[in-house]
Parts: structure tokens; sequence; C-alpha cells
């Protein structure tokens, strides 16, 4: 409000010097686990009737590695569009052809994630990782920005790496539609 205020010419000067402005640490939902995704698919079973295939479920929990929004964008597609008939079950299948169809429609959370790319402290670490090279000296807050956002992971003993094959298929697809959209046109005389 008082930032609306500011700029709309209510007030002279901004005195945000409050003690609620203050970032202590950011916060982020942890990813769910196999069983989870497990537990949350069977609530859909338990109130449709509608089946999910435990193969189907270890898909889902493979391709998103537990990551909340994905876990939930998936099965949407799958229920709402693609198997509207609750009495036929929900297999790995189903989880692939919803795979592609949010990877195409760049759904707003992973469009908000490809916007990310361009921002230096994101492209210093997803480059690299994408193309096999060392990170070098990136700074720590970057590291723990790219990891706060979902891009990436950093556990197991693996070091830091992209969180989970959608952003692996994702992450490129973006970066290269950006240099291609820089490319100048050529045209043959």
């Amino acid at each position: 409000m008082r930032d609306y205020k500011v700029a709309s010419g209510g007030w002279e000067q901004l005195n945000t010097a409050s003690p609620f402005n203050i970032l202590i640490r950011s916060l982020t939902m942890r990813v769910f686990s196999d069983v989870e995704v497990h537990q949350l698919y069977q609530q859909h079973t338990d109130d449709t009737g509608q089946p999910f295939d435990p193969d189907a479920t270890g898909r889902a929990f493979y391709l998103t590695q537990g990551q909340p929004w994905l876990v939930n964008a998936l099965a949407k597609i799958v229920v709402e569009e693609l198997v509207i008939d609750q009495g036929l079950p929900i297999t790995p299948a189903h989880i692939n052809a919803a795979k592609e169809i949010l990877i195409q429609r760049q759904e707003t959370r992973l469009d908000s994630l490809a916007e990310r790319l361009r921002e230096p402290c994101v492209r210093r670490i997803i480059e690299p990782i994408l193309s096999g090279q060392p990170l070098g000296d990136v700074p720590q807050d970057d590291i723990r920005f790219v990891v706060d956002l979902g891009l990436c992971i950093n556990g197991n003993g693996e070091g830091l790496r992209i969180a989970n094959p959608i952003y692996q298929e994702i992450l490129p697809r973006v970066l290269a539609c950006m240099v291609m959209a820089s490319m100048p046109r050529i045209t043959p005389i």
C-alpha cells in the first residue's frame, strides 16, 4: 500500500524502515517422497474409484522427483483430459502423455521457471550443468537461489544437478529457443 501511495503521489517518501521488511530465510515446500506421491494419487482413487497403476505412480515420481507442482499437474492432466472415464485405470503411458502435454503447453509454473533462465545468476549455473562443464566460481547465493526455485537439487553426493527429468527436458529447449531468437535472419541471395 505504501508503495502505491508513493507511486501515485500520495506520499512524498517511501519510509520503508519497517521491522517486517527483513528477509530472514527463503521458504520452499519440500518435495514429496515416492510414498507420498502414491498416497496423494490414492486420494483420487478413494474419491472416484479410478485406480492409478503402481507403475504409473512410480513413473510420475520419477519424472517429477516429487516436485509438488509437477506431481499435481501431471495428475490433473491425466484425470481431467486424458482418462476422463473413471472406470479406466491410469497407466504409465497416460503419465508420459501428460508430461508431453505439460511441456508443450509451457504451463504457467514451467513458463515462469524458464523466464528465470534470463537471469545471469541462474544461467551461470544451469548452462554449465547442462553442458557437463564445471560450475567454476559461482556465489553460494546463486546456488541457493536455483535450489530454492526448484530448478536444481544439491545432495546425495552427486553435487548440484537439474531437479528432475521434466526440467532436464524443458531447460535446454528454452535455452535453445533464446539462442535461436537472437540469431540474425539470413536470407539467401
